[in-house]
């Protein structure tokens, strides 16, 4: 399914064009670092999230507003989350926590579009409860991840987001963090691919493509 790789053409040419040049080690000279802004916030104590299962749940309000496909996002997400070892709890069975999904472009006429914001965040509450349905339970983790400049629609950024926002939740940044990412670094790919795979499983089974929980 060529349609759902299209989803991700911002990441997609650049990994293209640098093997097709052939320049080995020194590739990374033509591909410009993607800067990213993190602010993480955890809960002393909290267990590993290595083993944990999850269930991701997004507001109405986002999902609505919003014109970015969700089940795209979702699939990104669920990729990096099991990249650090958390894994989705199936259907009927509780999850160990709740991740509620947020997300956002910037829009504005009135923003300079070299600074306009895209983002992801991520926050997991507890379901000690062992239920099925989103919790009021304690907030475990906070996670939010931005870039700002994006051309494109906010799809594209997702493999990227996601795996900035997977590897820092459940630690604690203090304050807003800068850090600066290569847009074909492996980890990165690892996730596109993943979720490429994710969305065409999903497609070939006639599965819901929605595998996110909705809330008020």
């Amino acid at each position: 399914m060529n349609h759902f790789r299209r989803l991700f053409p911002l990441f997609a040419w650049r990994i293209v064009a640098v093997a097709g040049l052939g320049l080995g080690g020194c590739k990374d000279l033509f591909i410009a670092k993607q800067t990213v802004l993190v602010d993480s916030i955890s809960a002393p104590g909290i267990a590993k999230l290595a083993g944990q299962s999850y269930r991701l749940v997004a507001r109405k309000s986002v999902v609505t507003v919003q014109t970015a496909q969700l089940p795209v996002i979702a699939a990104c997400v669920n990729s990096a989350l099991t990249m650090v070892g958390m894994y989705e709890a199936p259907p009927s069975v509780p999850s160990d926590v709740f991740i509620e999904l947020t997300y956002g472009m910037d829009t504005s006429s009135r923003v300079d579009p070299a600074t306009r914001e895209s983002f992801l965040q991520l926050s997991a509450r507890a379901n000690h409860a062992r239920s099925l349905e989103p919790t009021h339970e304690e907030e475990l983790w906070d996670v939010r991840v931005a870039i700002a400049g994006l051309a494109g629609r906010l799809e594209t950024a997702m493999p990227l987001l996601s795996q900035v926002a997977a590897t820092y939740a459940g630690t604690d940044t203090h304050v807003e963090t800068t850090i600066r990412m290569m847009p074909n670094a492996p980890a990165i790919v690892a996730v596109r691919e993943n979720a490429v795979k994710i969305l065409e499983t999903n497609n070939d089974a006639g599965a819901s493509p929605q595998a996110v929980g909705v809330t008020k």
